[in-house]
C-alpha cells in the first residue's frame, strides 16, 4: 500500500456518525436507525470507535465495547467491523485489529472478542489468521420485525419451530 494507514479514535456522536458511509457498506440498516442506534450506544457510557484513514479518506471503521463477565472476566469486544470493499487484503483490518489489542491490553483486559455472522467464511479466515478462535456460540430469538428481515437465518429457525408445535 503506498499511503500509509492511520488509526484515530472518534470521539462524540458527530464524529462517530461519520461513521455511515462505510458502515453502509455491510447492510441495509437506514441511516436514522443506524442515528438513533448508536446515541443509545453512546450514552451507554462504555462504547468507543476507531476509523482507518489513509490520508483524509476513511477506509476501515470498528466499535470498541469494554465489560466484565464472570466467565470472561474483563474483555473487549471489537463491534461492526468494516473495510471499505476497495481496500481488503491491504492490511487494514490487521491494522486496526492490532490497535483495539493494544487498547484493551492497555485497559487491563483478560480477552477482546468479536461476534459474526454465519456464513462470513472470508471474514472467519481473516480472525483467525489474526489468532482468533472459535470459543463459543451465541444463540439468538429474533423478537421484532426487523430482526426477522435482517436475520433471515433466525427467522426461518423460528418459523420451522412453529411448523414442529404445530405438528404436534
Amino acid at each position: 500500500m503506498q499511503d500509509e494507514v492511520v488509526i484515530r479514535e472518534l470521539t462524540g456522536f458527530d464524529q462517530i456518525q461519520t461513521i455511515f458511509p462505510l458502515y453502509g457498506q455491510t447492510g441495509s440498516l437506514p441511516e436514522a436507525l443506524f442515528r438513533e442506534r448508536l446515541r443509545a450506544m453512546i450514552a451507554q457510557g462504555n462504547y468507543r470507535c476507531i476509523a482507518a484513514f489513509v490520508g483524509d479518506r476513511m477506509v476501515g471503521v470498528s466499535g470498541l465495547w469494554i465489560g466484565v463477565q464472570l466467565w470472561a472476566g474483563k474483555w473487549a469486544e471489537a463491534d461492526h467491523v468494516v473495510v471499505d470493499h476497495e481496500m481488503r487484503s491491504a492490511g487494514v483490518g490487521a491494522k486496526m485489529m492490532a490497535w483495539l489489542e493494544a487498547e484493551a491490553t492497555r485497559m487491563g483486559c483478560d480477552l477482546i472478542r468479536i461476534s459474526m455472522l454465519l456464513g462470513k467464511e472470508r471474514t472467519h479466515n481473516f480472525y483467525s489468521r489474526n489468532g482468533y478462535a472459535d470459543d463459543g456460540l451465541i444463540l439468538v430469538k429474533p423478537l421484532s420485525a426487523w430482526a426477522e428481515s435482517e436475520f433471515p437465518e433466525y427467522a426461518a429457525h423460528k418459523a420451522a419451530m412453529r411448523r414442529g408445535e404445530a405438528d404436534a
